[in-house]
């Protein structure tokens, strides 16, 4: 039997408009019983978050996480130069976000009638104690590919619903506002009040096909199953990539509290040998003994994860020292140009440390006034241009984790492009705040030399007009007793 084509997005929304019966699964424009409702924003939200785990996990981005994002010079220097530090910071935040979702499905599944979905919390528990899939909720490769389109989907639908009802809602209230007042109705044309209705009734009639075609009329029981085996899947997946081992050293993560102390294998194995699926092994389970990576999912955490106490985000300063970074690098293009309320502005923004190493690095050169010599300068130019090139980007990545988890922009459409390994969160504070402190020392002495340099030439550029004005003085003197006689 051949089977027909899939049927987009257009062909839904024309088959509804054309009254053609529903596939199965769709309400008809009748709400289920247990439909979810306003809630599907909500359950879009868990899908996009999921399709964005299952991403992250593809081979190519672990790749270039490891090729690229673990060796950055920058993460080098500042958070760690061990490979199982990383990954095991890596991990972490992959297993925190699992275990957001874990959460919410757990509360999904008490509103579902299929009793195979109400014992969610003793499958999924099963599953990180002892490796077991009983039920097998697990998608096969292909297939959670598919269902993870089909989640990208309901998000995009989800979108468009929104947007939409956000417009019947303004098109309602103009109607009610219009109808409202005479005096304004008057000084409308006569179809005015026709028109807008006509708008509010096609718009609710956009609304209806999109509303047909989204969660809204989907059951508990179909979004908690699709995302239920869809976490399963991705605990398949992060098995996979990562493997484990039942204890790690711990030597190798001293420098890290208990709550990331995560038994990882090394860089080599987690990236090399196990992040692709391997034959004969890729529909097998590890033994018990060997999922312990996975046991932090049963207890989420809120917020960030712990940071040590010598890091930035130990201290909350990892927005802030960004912000003062991507400010010394504008100034830098530039110094000539910074003026005494920019210098001030940066100034402020220092910590008390910081303050004290930057009075003890300047207070020789300001005793002893700086020479003009373009070489030094230049040494100095391509000094803060080496720094910048491994500090800015980290900077520039913390501001755009927190744009990415900003509350209004996660609210329909989260998107998670960037770990918290890449950023300032998990760098060493000391090592960090020299290297701004740094910046600062060259990029006062690039201000010191550009006005010396100006100063030089605003002389010259008076002496010779002082000497121009002279000598035109001069001819007309030598003129004067010519003209007299």
């Amino acid at each position: 039997m051949r089977k027909g084509r899939p049927e987009s997005l257009l062909g839904q929304v024309g088959r509804l408009a054309r009254g053609r019966r529903p596939r199965k699964g769709y309400a008809g424009g009748r709400e289920k019983p247990n439909a979810v409702g306003i809630l599907a924003f909500e359950v879009s939200v868990l899908m996009s978050k999921a399709a964005q785990l299952w991403r992250a996990l593809e081979d190519g981005r672990l790749a270039c996480l490891r090729n690229v994002s673990l060796r950055h010079e920058g993460v080098r220097r500042l958070v760690s130069h061990q490979d199982d530090v990383l990954v095991s910071l890596v991990l972490t935040e992959i297993t925190d976000a699992l275990a957001f979702l874990v959460g919410a499905v757990s509360r999904l599944s008490r509103r579902c009638t299929d009793p195979l979905l109400q014992g969610f919390d003793a499958a999924y528990a099963d599953l990180v104690k002892n490796g077991a899939d009983p039920f097998c909720f697990e998608y096969a490769g292909r297939k959670m590919e598919r269902k993870v389109k089909k989640m990208e989907r309901f998000v995009l639908v989800g979108v468009c619903l929104h947007r939409e009802l956000q417009t019947m809602s303004e098109l309602k209230q103009n109607l009610r506002l219009t109808v409202a007042n005479p005096d304004a109705c008057r000084r409308l044309h006569p179809g005015a009040v026709a028109e807008l209705k006509n708008k509010v009734l096609w718009q609710k009639q956009q609304v209806k096909l999109l509303r047909d075609d989204s969660l809204w009329v989907r059951t508990f029981d179909y979004v908690t199953r699709l995302l239920c085996r869809s976490l399963f899947s991705i605990v398949g997946r992060i098995r996979l990539a990562f493997g484990g081992q039942p204890e790690a050293e711990e030597s190798s993560t001293s420098g890290l509290p208990v709550s990331l102390r995560s038994p990882v294998a090394t860089a080599d194995q987690v990236f090399a040998g196990q992040c692709f699926p391997v034959p004969g092994r890729g529909s097998s389970l590890p033994p018990p003994g060997s999922i312990k990576i996975l046991t932090s999912t049963l207890e989420p955490r809120l917020g960030l994860p712990n940071a040590p106490p010598a890091t930035v985000g130990a201290a909350a300063l990892a927005p802030h020292f960004a912000r003062v970074i991507l400010a010394i690098q504008k100034h830098a293009a530039s110094p000539c140009l910074i003026d005494p309320y920019d210098r001030d502005e940066l100034y402020s923004m220092l910590t008390s440390s910081m303050k004290t190493s930057l009075r003890v690095s300047l207070k020789p050169k300001a005793k002893s006034p700086t020479p003009l010599d373009p070489g030094m300068a230049a040494e100095r130019r391509a000094a803060m241009d080496r720094t910048l090139e491994w500090l800015a980007p980290l900077a520039k990545n913390t501001v755009k984790w927190h744009q990415e988890r900003n509350f209004e922009k996660e609210s329909l459409v989260p998107s998670y492009n960037v770990y918290l390994v890449q950023t300032l969160y998990f760098a060493n504070q000391r090592k960090t705040e020299e290297a701004i402190v740094e910046l600062l020392v060259g990029l006062d002495f690039l201000w010191r030399y550009g006005r010396e340099v100006n100063e030089r030439a605003v002389a010259v550029c008076s002496r010779r007009r002082k000497k121009s004005s002279f000598k035109i003085a001069g001819k007309q003197d030598d003129r004067l007793p010519l003209d007299c006689s």
